[in-house]
């Protein structure tokens, strides 16, 4: 499978932080077993109808090579969660990763208090069906 650079782009304390990278895609299999891992809010906010906003949540562990999908049913009256993420720039699938942050999206205005269901992921094992090539970072 052909190869090619890219950047990857992360928050830095400058502002944000290019890297750039040689990848190459590569297939997987996703098991049949699964598991839900909860979305919950780990502080209180305040959110606008319409509003974008990143809000921290209880830290949520995934160990490599597991996939996060999330429920496209919303559990909360006021928001929906539009993803998730470590809230310190890429979180590649073959490493452990911690997630620490949601961004969502406000339908109505209102209240989030700290230990809301937020969302739901469906977290579901992976196994590489061909040899991946480990990202390599380029130097300039």
């Amino acid at each position: 499978m052909k190869s090619q650079t890219i950047q990857i782009v992360s928050p830095a304390e400058q502002g944000l932080e290019r890297s750039k990278v040689e990848v190459s895609p590569y297939e997987f299999t996703i098991a049949t077993r699964a598991k839900w891992e909860i979305v919950v809010a780990d502080e209180d906010m305040t959110i606008a109808k319409g509003a974008f906003e990143k809000i921290r949540i209880r830290e949520i562990t995934l160990q490599h090579d597991l996939l996060a999908l999330l429920c496209a049913f919303s559990p909360h009256a006021l928001v929906s969660v539009v993803r998730v993420g470590s809230g310190a720039g890429a979180a590649p699938v073959e490493t452990d990763r911690c997630i620490k942050v949601a961004y969502i999206l406000g339908q109505e205005t209102g209240e989030i208090k700290e230990g809301d269901l937020l969302g739901v992921l469906n977290v579901l094992p992976i196994m590489f069906t061909r040899e991946a090539k480990k990202p390599v970072a380029i130097k300039d």
